[in-house]
């Protein structure tokens, strides 16, 4: 992953690419928090996520960056994040944060499975 080094305490964004052809975030992910099933269509993204804990996601597609919402159900909390996708698209990793921050929270990344029928 190519990394840019923002200003805000030492995080590092990375910089978006051309999102390969073919190359999609749809498809069920284990995740750092469990499992993500995602649908993409065109540029927007929404999805779910499951394990530690539970809530949706939803957010746009800058290049192969997908910069994201996330609303926890219980106990209730949501923030933002993104996450870049690998150029073979098996793997995505960003940041997420709370509130109004996407990346005070920590690190989040996910592999894909291989069994998807998007």
């Amino acid at each position: 992953m190519l990394l840019l080094t923002a200003g805000c305490a030492g995080v590092d964004y990375p910089k978006p690419r051309r999102l390969p052809p073919g190359i999609t975030f749809a498809g069920t992910w284990e995740s750092t928090w469990g499992k993500m099933v995602l649908r993409q269509s065109g540029h927007e993204i929404h999805g779910s996520f499951t394990g530690y804990r539970e809530g949706g996601l939803s957010g746009t597609l800058e290049g192969d960056i997908w910069h994201f919402i996330w609303d926890q159900r219980r106990p209730h909390s949501h923030g933002r994040g993104f996450m870049q996708i690998t150029p073979d698209g098996q793997h995505i990793e960003g940041r997420w944060g709370y509130e109004k921050s996407d990346n005070d929270g920590g690190r989040w990344a996910a592999d894909k499975e291989n069994a998807d029928t998007f």
